[in-house]
């Protein structure tokens, strides 16, 4: 008696799901190093918005000023970098008013203590447009200080 095997019947709707699963081609990996005024950045997130406003945004850590970002949808995006730090806190309100008024003797009349980001939005560098193409990519984002306005 001659005896045959056949394969279990896959649903076409799931094969294309377990292929798309497979391939990875159609999102991008991207890492590099990220730098603020030629140093890496210790701690902080790097987020990749998409430039029209659709779609999914995507992000991740930057530790040692190295980051990666899996699974990235293709396309044109803004990168947004955000660092901080971590901030020590003032003891007593005598602390307080003494780590202020150091601050305000060095120009620094903004009225906070020891700020926790060190990237401002605007910094030179941030939210800067990418073309973002599938596969894996090196990326790197070197960062600087904002240009100060010459009304200032």
């Amino acid at each position: 008696m001659l005896r045959t095997c056949s394969a279990p019947s896959v649903p076409p709707a799931l094969v294309l799901v377990l292929l798309a699963g497979c391939g990875g081609g159609n999102t991008a990996t991207l890492t590099g190093e990220v730098t603020y005024d030629g140093q890496p950045v210790a701690e902080g997130y790097v987020t990749f918005l998409p430039a029209d406003g659709q779609g999914p945004a995507a992000g991740g850590r930057i530790a040692n000023g190295r980051y990666t970002v899996e699974n990235l949808t293709p396309g044109p995006k803004v990168v947004k970098i955000e660092a901080v730090k971590e901030v020590p806190f003032a003891r007593s309100s005598e602390e307080m008013a003494k780590r202020a008024a150091e601050n305000k003797a060095k120009g620094d009349g903004s009225g906070l203590i020891d700020p926790a980001d060190i990237i401002p939005p605007h910094a030179e560098g941030n939210n800067a447009k990418v073309e973002v193409k599938p596969g894996k990519h090196t990326v790197d984002f070197h960062l600087k200080r904002p240009a100060r306005s010459r009304g200032r």
